[in-house]
């Protein structure tokens, strides 16, 4: 069984990491790619913003009764992540940043009306597990590395 307290407490941890490490980057520093080997930091803000509003959409459908697992071969991924980089080539940083925390505003409520414990297989832990916790933190991890790459560079200069 899975404690619904504790994963609220980590996707809370997680959310708030991810948007201190992106709020203390300059907008030349969120332009630049090197978070990974294609996305500069704007870029992998507009990929978990994609993503996060798909998990919310996937919180109203299970709320209506209409959920159903979705599963994409790593390659319908990857086509979506570079369309997604795509598509947000023009948006500003404040506005991906808005569409990251909004899809979030959809997703922990209901993990609030939750029960206390739940099965790991459960929709709504799935939905979290998978999207806020395991593919933020994986992503996190990226951004802790590129942002100490940066502080490096810069003390270098």
């Amino acid at each position: 069984m899975l404690k619904t307290s504790m994963l609220i407490q980590e996707e809370s941890r997680i959310f708030d990491e991810l948007l201190s490490r992106f709020d203390a980057l300059s907008e030349e520093q969120m332009q630049v790619v090197g978070v990974t080997r294609e996305w500069s930091t704007k870029d992998l803000l507009g990929h978990l913003a994609h993503w996060d509003q798909g998990a919310a959409e996937q919180v109203r459908e299970l709320q209506a009764g209409m959920w159903s697992p979705r599963k994409r071969t790593l390659e319908e991924a990857d086509q979506i992540n570079r369309e997604v980089t795509a598509a947000n080539h023009a948006t500003l940083v404040p506005q991906l940043r808005e569409q990251f925390s909004r899809a979030r505003t959809e997703i922990v409520p209901a993990l609030r009306d939750a029960p206390e414990e739940m099965h790991e297989t459960f929709p709504l832990a799935r939905i979290v597990r998978s999207q806020c916790v395991r593919h933020r933190g994986h992503h996190l991890a990226q951004l802790r590395a590129w942002v100490e790459h940066l502080k490096m560079s810069h003390s270098a200069e």
